[in-house]
C-alpha cells in the first residue's frame, strides 16, 4: 500500500480519475478506504480502496481508475 498521509488527503481534497475527470472530494478515511462525496447534478458517495489512489500532489488526489468505474464503489 502507498505511504500517503491519509489524514492530509481526507481534508476535503479534490479527487481526479485516471481520465482526468473530477470525481468529488475526499472527506474521510474508513479502514483501508477513502470516502468521496460528489455534489454534482446528483449527490453521490463513494468508498474507494486506498489501493486505487495513485498519487497526491498536495492539493489534488489522483485515482488509478477511470471515472466510469466509480459507480462500482457507490454506497
Amino acid at each position: 500500500m502507498n505511504s500517503f498521509d491519509w489524514q492530509e488527503i481526507t481534508k476535503v481534497r479534490k479527487v481526479v480519475s485516471s481520465d482526468a475527470s473530477h470525481c468529488g472530494y475526499a472527506i474521510a478515511e474508513y479502514h483501508d478506504n477513502i470516502v468521496i462525496i460528489d455534489h454534482g447534478a446528483k449527490f453521490r458517495e463513494y468508498i474507494i480502496p486506498k489501493s486505487k489512489v495513485e498519487r497526491y500532489d498536495g492539493s489534488d488526489v489522483y485515482l488509478n481508475i477511470p471515472h466510469c468505474m466509480l459507480s462500482s464503489f457507490d454506497f
